[in-house]
């Protein structure tokens, strides 16, 4: 028998800053989809933010490789640089391109997923990777699949249904905005974030107000 085609994980995001709960849907979609690695690929232009990431790129890049740095099965790619706006559908054909033996599994959360149709080209999506949605919070099971097959029907034809999967996740409610609104009221962040971007941001002094800076 052939060695199979390695399955491969794409987390997106704006990463500003990356924290613990983009690392515990990486391991929980690693596990269920048994994915051989999940890639971090941070957002050089974010489409769907009205603001500009607080941290630039290179930041937010480094703090990413920093934040996945002690697991060898998560990796972070730099496609997105460049890209003005960084649209989602254009790196998976770039990645399919470069890695045509590859199969992908796009991993968004849920409020993406309910926001799908305002993603450049999202019915693309799915013919350069499998979806993998995940859940929010303490979502009540019945009604979160209820949603999403009804989501999934709107979304796609019916033959293509069986690339898009639900996955209920742990619910860690930790968010970059909350921390970032943490870190420039002066409180902790610490063990929100993975330990080394914690000392990052403190050495850089990101996401204080400017007069703290």
């Amino acid at each position: 028998m052939g060695k199979s085609e390695p399955k491969i994980g794409i987390l997106g995001g704006t990463f500003d800053p990356p924290h613990l709960a983009h690392l515990r849907i990486a391991e929980e979609a690693r596990e269920a989809f048994s994915l051989n690695e999940v890639w971090f690929c941070p957002a050089f232009d974010p489409p769907h933010r009205k603001e500009k990431p607080k941290a630039d790129f290179e930041e937010r890049l480094h703090m990413t490789s920093l934040a996945v740095a002690n697991n060898p099965a998560f990796k972070v790619i730099d496609i997105e640089r460049g890209e003005s706006p960084s649209y989602t559908i254009i790196t998976l054909q770039k990645l399919k391109k470069l890695f045509p033996q590859v199969n992908f599994y796009l991993i968004i959360g849920w409020d993406s997923f309910l926001e799908l149709s305002s993603w450049h080209r999202y019915q693309e999506l799915i013919d350069y990777a499998e979806l993998i949605v995940c859940t929010r919070g303490n979502m009540d099971k019945a009604e979160a699949v209820a949603i999403f097959s009804k989501k999934v029907e709107a979304y796609w034809a019916s033959s293509k249904i069986e690339r898009v999967h639900l996955l209920f996740v742990f619910p860690l409610e930790i968010s970059s905005t909350a921390i970032r609104k943490l870190r420039a009221n002066g409180k902790s962040i610490r063990y929100l974030v993975p330990e080394g971007v914690y000392a990052y941001i403190l050495e850089k002094g990101l996401y204080l107000p400017c007069e703290a800076r």
